[in-house]
C-alpha cells in the first residue's frame, strides 16, 4: 500500500497585513507630515541599560537624549532596539591583536561574545518611569557594560520611531541625527504607511563612531610601560596617560563595536575629548586595530625627552570595507618609508554584517603629535564614522539622497605652519537600509544613497611624516534600484614629496577598501524567530516557507529562502516529543533560493521539524517547529502540518 500525502504549509510569517509588516502596531490610515529645514532630528533616543534577554516583555532606559526630538516614548508608539556596542579583543601586543590570528594587519575582533550589530523593531504597550514594556517579547539579547581593566564597553540604544502615513522631506532640507556620543545618537529611523517622498536628503555623515583624538606628547618618561617592557616603537596597544602618567607618547584608536579610546574627536569640533577610563583593554594608544576602529600611531622614538617626533598617521576605521594603512614616520633625513612603518592599522571589515545586524562606521586613529599645541593638537585626530538610517515605506518619490559617508580628517594643513606633525585616519562609511513593504514599483530609483569612506588626513605643512589611511566603505541595502549610488573607500592623506614639494607622498599610508551594495530580491519582511505570534522583530526573514511531504518510511522537507547575507548551512533537526531535537542532517547554502532534505526513519504517529540557520560567524536562528500529524485508518493518512507555537491547522486532508 503506498500511502499519498499532501501537505500545505503557510510562510515562516503570520498572516499579517502589509501595512502591519511596515508598522507592527496600530498605524495611522490618513496624514501628510512635511519636514522643512536643515538639521530637523525626528528621533527620540534614550540609553539601554541592564541585560534585557531574548523572550522579555521589558526593559529599563536612562535620560531621554535632550539633542534629539523631546517626544518620550509612549503607549503604542514604535521602537527600534539596538546593540551599538559589544565585541571582545585579543589585547596580546603582537601581530595576533585584535582578531586573535597572527599576522598583519593587527584588527578585528574575537568571535566569541560579538554582540554588536543587532536590533529590532518593537510596539510600547505601556511605561512606568524608566521601564518600558513591549507588545512583544524580545527578539535579540541586549547588554550593556562599563569597561574595567578586564572587561570591554557594551551598549545598547532604544529609538523612538514616528508613525507616518504619508512623510515629505522638502528640497533643501536635511533630516539626521545627533551625533554617537558613546550611550545614544547616530541612527535615522524613518518609517511611512504609504510613501516617503525625499526631495532634501536624511544625513548621518559623520555621526558614527568616533575618531581617536588628537594629543600632543613630547615622549614617554620614568615609569613608562606597555605592560611587560617600557614602550616600544613596534608597539600594537599601551595604556595613555590617563592610566599611567608617563606614557606621553602615541595616537589613540578610534572608537568601534568593541570601545572607545581615552581620547576622542566629533566632526567639526576643535578639540580632542578626555574620556572617562582607558575605553580598551590593556591600552586604547599604538596601532593595533580594535574591531572596526582604526589603530592609532605608534611613534618611531616614543620615549624619552623630545621625542614622539617620527611621527606615524592613523588608520582609517572599517565598516563593509577595511580601512586603510596610516603612514609611516619621520626616518630622520634618511628618506626611507620603511623606517618607522609604524602608523595605525586599518579598521576590520565587519563579516558578521547581514539585513538583520548593522554597525556605524569606524571611527579613524589618530596620528603622533609632538610640534602641536593644546590648541592645534585636535588636528592629527581620526575622523569619525558614519551613521545608520533605516527607511521603511510602501513606496518613494522624490530626487533626494541617503548619506551615511565617513568623516575626513582633519589633518594637517597649514595652520599653524609651525605644526608638522602625523595626521588622522579616515572614519568608514556607515549602513544604509531602503526597503519597501510591497513588491513591485518601489519609486527608489530616483534617489540616490552614499556611504563612502572618509579621506585620512593630509601632512602638508612638510614632508615625509606620517599622512592618515582612508576609511573604508559602507554598505547598502535595498529592494530597489537607486538612480546611483556610492561605496568607494576614503583617499588616503597625502604628505609633500620632499621640502617644498608638492602633496604627492603617500608615505605608506594606503586608502580604504570599497564597501557593499546588497541588492534584494524580495521585499523583507519583519520577523521573531523567537516568537512566531510577534509581527514585530528584525527586517529579514530568511525562510519565506517549509513545506513537508510524507512518504512510506520517508519525510521530504522542502524550504525556500528570500534573502541569504553570510549565510553558511542548514541543520535539520527533528523531535517526537517537540522538545528535545535532534540533528536529521545539514544542508550548506548554496546561492539557490530552494532546498530539499529526505529524512529516512519509521514514522511514528507525530514528528516535529524545525530550521536552525546557520551564519559564516557561527551565530545562527531557528525558524519555527511544525508539527506532522499522520493518522492512519485503513488506506487513509490524515496530515496536518502545524505552527507548534499556535497549534493551528493548517493543512489540508488528504485521501488515496
Amino acid at each position: 500500500m503506498r500511502l499519498h500525502t499532501c501537505i500545505s504549509l503557510i510562510a515562516l510569517l503570520l498572516s499579517i497585513s502589509q501595512i502591519s509588516q511596515a508598522q507592527c502596531g496600530i498605524n495611522p490610515t490618513s496624514g501628510l507630515v512635511t519636514i522643512s529645514g536643515a538639521n530637523q532630528v525626528p528621533n527620540s533616543f534614550y540609553p539601554g541599560t541592564g541585560n534585557p534577554a531574548i523572550g522579555q516583555t521589558s526593559l529599563v532606559v536612562g535620560a531621554i537624549d535632550s539633542r534629539g526630538s523631546a517626544t518620550a516614548i509612549a503607549a503604542d508608539d514604535l521602537v527600534l532596539i539596538i546593540q551599538m556596542q559589544g565585541a571582545d579583543l585579543n589585547s596580546i601586543n603582537s601581530d595576533e591583536y585584535g582578531n586573535g590570528v597572527a599576522g598583519a594587519p593587527a584588527s578585528g575582533s574575537l568571535a566569541t561574545d560579538l554582540y554588536a550589530g543587532y536590533y529590532e523593531y518593537n510596539t510600547v504597550s505601556s511605561v512606568a518611569g524608566t521601564t518600558i514594556n513591549f507588545s512583544y517579547s524580545l527578539a535579540n539579547n541586549y547588554y550593556t557594560r562599563d569597561f574595567t581593566a578586564t572587561t570591554g564597553i557594551r551598549r545598547y540604544q532604544v529609538i523612538r520611531v514616528p508613525r507616518y502615513y504619508d512623510l515629505t522631506i522638502n528640497a533643501g532640507s536635511t533630516v539626521t541625527a545627533p551625533a554617537w556620543d558613546g550611550n545614544t545618537g547616530g541612527v535615522v529611523v524613518l518609517d511611512a504607511v504609504n510613501t516617503l517622498t525625499l526631495n532634501g536628503s536624511v544625513n548621518v555623515t559623520a555621526l558614527g563612531f568616533r575618531g581617536g583624538g588628537g594629543k600632543q606628547y613630547t615622549g614617554a618618561t620614568a615609569g613608562n610601560t606597555n605592560g611587560t617592557t617600557t614602550l616600544q616603537n613596534t608597539d600594537y596597544r599601551f595604556n595613555s596617560p590617563e592610566a599611567i602618567a608617563a606614557n606621553l607618547s602615541g595616537g589613540a584608536k578610534g572608537e568601534g563595536i568593541a570601545g572607545r579610546p581615552a581620547y576622542t574627536y566629533t566632526i567639526g569640533a576643535t578639540v580632542s575629548q578626555t574620556e572617562t577610563g582607558e575605553g580598551y583593554i590593556d591600552g586604547s594608544m599604538g596601532r593595533g586595530a580594535p574591531g572596526n576602529a582604526g589603530g592609532g600611531g605608534t611613534d618611531g622614538a616614543p620615549v624619552g625627552a623630545g621625542s614622539n617626533g617620527y611621527n606615524t598617521g592613523g588608520g582609517g576605521g572599517g565598516n563593509a570595507g577595511a580601512g586603510g594603512q596610516g603612514g609611516s614616520g619621520w626616518h630622520g633625513t634618511t628618506g626611507d618609508v620603511t623606517t618607522y612603518p609604524y602608523g595605525g592599522q586599518g579598521g576590520a571589515v565587519f563579516s558578521a554584517h547581514t539585513l538583520s545586524r548593522l554597525i556605524m562606521g569606524g571611527g579613524g586613529g589618530a596620528g603622533t603629535a609632538n610640534n602641536s599645541t593644546a590648541i592645534t593638537e585636535y588636528q592629527s585626530s581620526g575622523g569619525p564614522g558614519g551613521g545608520i538610517v533605516i527607511a521603511r515605506a510602501a513606496t518613494y518619490a522624490g530626487n533626494g539622497s541617503f548619506v551615511a559617508d565617513g568623516g575626513a580628517a582633519p589633518g594637517i594643513n597649514g595652520s599653524p605652519t609651525s605644526n608638522t606633525d602625523a595626521a588622522g585616519g579616515g572614519g568608514a562609511g556607515g549602513t544604509i537600509i531602503v526597503v519597501t513593504r510591497q513588491a513591485g514599483v518601489t519609486g527608489i530609483n530616483t534617489l540616490t544613497a552614499s556611504a563612502i569612506g572618509g579621506v585620512g588626513g593630509n601632512m602638508a605643512n612638510y614632508f615625509d611624516h606620517g599622512p592618515g589611511g582612508g576609511g573604508g566603505g559602507g554598505i547598502i541595502y535595498t529592494n530597489g534600484a537607486f538612480a546611483s549610488t556610492a561605496l568607494t573607500g576614503g583617499v588616503n592623506g597625502k604628505t609633500r614629496a620632499g621640502a617644498g614639494g608638492p602633496l604627492t607622498n603617500d608615505f605608506g599610508a594606503t586608502s580604504g577598501q570599497p564597501g557593499e551594495l546588497i541588492t534584494l530580491a524580495s521585499v523583507p519582511r519583519l520577523g521573531n524567530q523567537n516568537n512566531g505570534s510577534s509581527p514585530c522583530g528584525v527586517l529579514p526573514v530568511t525562510l519565506i516557507s517549509l513545506k513537508g511531504v510524507i512518504h512510506e518510511e520517508a519525510v521530504s522537507l522542502l524550504w525556500e529562502i528570500a534573502e541569504a547575507v553570510n549565510l553558511h548551512h542548514f541543520d535539520i533537526e527533528y523531535s517526537t516529543d517537540g522538545s528535545s531535537f535532534v540533528l536529521a542532517g545539514t544542508k550548506n547554502y548554496s546561492g539557490e533560493t530552494n532546498y530539499s532534505f529526505i529524512h529516512r526513519l519509521e514514522l511514528p504517529p507525530v514528528l516535529y521539524y524545525r530550521l536552525k540557520m546557520v551564519d559564516i560567524d557561527g551565530s545562527f536562528r531557528y525558524s519555527k517547529v511544525i508539527m506532522l500529524r499522520v493518522n492512519r485508518a485503513g488506506t487513509d493518512m490524515l496530515v496536518y502540518p502545524i505552527w507548534r507555537s499556535e497549534e493551528r491547522r493548517v493543512g489540508k486532508e488528504c485521501r488515496s
